[in-house]
């Protein structure tokens, strides 16, 4: 009978034990969903049959379940881009002068080499060439660079410079911001890309740079494409030129990484790259908080820094403490206790890693081409 006892006191212990871990248990797993749920990812929904793009050859629709590459193996052949990266359009030069000429060839292998014109007059055939301006006239002469691919496609550079003595001109700071929150329709809004756009417009206006703004219904394809337009217009060999990104990015099946512009056109890293192949500065710094915007690496070439949210994974929204994308956040922290681009990208790739949940995974990163630190 005691013993009998004894067992039914255990086996009460036992029922009160497990009714209050059931108890429990929805509070439990309610936090973890309510932790996951608060992350929102800047991940674009894509609902139509058709999509308008934006690429390197121009305007296009395309099917939504596959794009149509841009220079599929035997299709179209594209010109040679070619970029004078010495001396620097604007710049006051005398005595022996070397010009320096890069060219890039999808199609040729080794790219074509490049003629080298002044005033309109060939002077040699390749890369880098002395040029002795002791028999040049004083004022202004310009430089002209030419390649001819095998296609018999034509790129060309040019820039002006003036013989005397003395340095370069004035320096002038230019950048493009660029922050969508409110997408057409209402499915692919996002909480804090407006606010990104305005942390780093009141960010750069402090160090000097003359900033256009791109927020919202500003930012539609038509407007991204003319901003960017007038700002390549604007820089020249002795500017400063930083160009931000916030809001969706999305992988487009044939086309690669894409910005989406507010009213939903996607907007390629080809075309985007194609625009700052002619870019004057040697001081180009890029920030895209967006994801999957990896390929957007492509330009950053010589003289140039970019930072990443995402390579092939998501960007996300902060939290109300926040009130930035995280890549953004953290960019902005860092500015606390760095001063130059590279340092602060280094810090919020870092963060942004030492934030992420261990139930999400994240891929930022930040590329440098640029010789030394680049200050803002």
């Amino acid at each position: 009978m005691f013993k009998r006892g004894k067992n039914m006191k255990k086996i009460l212990i036992s029922l009160i034990v497990c009714m209050f871990i059931i108890s429990m248990l929805p509070g439990i797993v309610g936090e973890k969903e309510t932790d996951e749920t608060a992350l929102k990812a800047r991940e674009f929904i894509e609902n139509r049959d058709i999509i308008p793009v934006y690429t390197a050859n121009g305007l296009k629709k395309a099917p939504a379940d596959r794009g149509k590459p841009e220079n599929p193996g035997g299709g179209k052949n594209k010109a040679p881009s070619v970029t004078i990266t010495n001396p620097l359009d604007g710049a006051t030069v005398s005595g022996t002068v070397t010009i320096t000429v890069t060219v890039n060839d999808k199609e040729d292998d080794p790219d074509p080499t490049p003629k080298i014109y002044i005033d309109g007059i060939e002077r040699v055939q390749a890369f880098s060439w002395d040029w002795d301006t002791g028999p040049e006239t004083d004022g202004e002469h310009i430089i002209e660079a030419i390649a001819t691919d095998s296609g018999g496609k034509i790129g060309s550079d040019s820039i002006t410079v003036t013989k005397g003595e003395g340095g370069y001109g004035p320096v002038d700071k230019y950048a493009l911001v660029i922050g969508i929150s409110d997408y057409d329709g209402t499915v692919n809004d996002l909480e804090y890309c407006d606010d990104d756009a305005m942390d780093w417009k009141d960010f750069l206006q402090g160090e000097g740079y003359t900033v256009t703004i791109l927020k919202d219904s500003q930012a539609t394809a038509e407007g991204i494409d003319a901003a960017v337009d007038a700002l390549l217009a604007d820089e020249d060999g002795n500017d400063y030129v930083v160009f931000t990104y916030s809001g969706h990015g999305a992988k487009y099946q044939g086309y690669g990484s894409c910005i989406i512009s507010s009213d939903l056109w996607y907007m390629t890293h080809s075309w985007l790259e194609q625009k700052f192949d002619n870019a004057d500065s040697p001081h180009v710094y890029f920030a895209f908080d967006a994801c999957q915007i990896g390929d957007f690496k492509g330009l950053v070439d010589n003289s140039k820094v970019g930072a990443f949210a995402s390579n092939r994974r998501s960007s996300y929204d902060g939290n109300s403490d926040m009130k930035n994308g995280v890549f953004t956040y953290y960019q902005m922290e860092g500015w606390s206790s760095y001063d130059n681009f590279e340092e602060d990208a280094a810090y919020a790739v870092q963060q942004m890693k030492n934030w992420a949940p261990p139930y999400i995974k994240v891929d930022p990163f930040y590329t440098d081409n640029y010789a030394g630190p680049m200050t803002p």
